[in-house]
């Protein structure tokens, strides 16, 4: 019997709609959400339905960005999270970041804090930059409580 995971969903915490296939860099759909100025353990719930890796070259680095600023200008931008999707990928290694080399459909569960290096990230958005030959994505995504050991 396979077990599975339900995650309360609001759609105040929405990221990205899902409502069409992106095939270039692109910010969310969802905005910008502000957080206030608590910092918090949440993950971005991503559930992909199309992710093209046919030329076998096709990058897709999901990431979930904080900022001090809600215009996310560059010197208050923080990277907190990123989900890296495409043949072959590799874990860079770096804190956060959760790597496939399998996009199949499903559900990828990403944590992050807005607390970045002791600056609270009050703002929060999903963006995804992608690159090779053609790329195709498109997920709903959404903000969701952290879960703790042993959920």
């Amino acid at each position: 019997m396979a077990l599975t995971r339900t995650y309360p969903i609001d759609t105040a915490l929405q990221l990205e709609d899902g409502a069409g296939a992106h095939t270039s860099t692109f910010v969310g759909s969802g905005g910008v959400i502000d957080m206030g100025d608590a910092n918090l353990h949440a993950a971005a719930i991503i559930t992909t339905s199309v992710v093209k890796i046919s030329a076998n070259d096709e990058t897709y680095a999901v990431e979930i960005q904080g900022s001090t600023d809600s215009g996310f200008a560059a010197a208050s931008s923080f990277i907190l999270a990123t989900l890296n999707i495409g043949p072959n990928e590799t874990n860079s290694a770096t804190a956060g970041d959760v790597t496939t080399d399998t996009p199949a459909a499903g559900h990828y569960y990403v944590p992050f804090s807005n607390d970045f290096n002791g600056t609270t990230c009050r703002y929060i958005r999903i963006k995804t930059t992608m690159g090779g030959s053609s790329p195709n994505i498109q997920f709903v995504a959404h903000m969701t409580q952290a879960r703790t050991m042993g959920e």
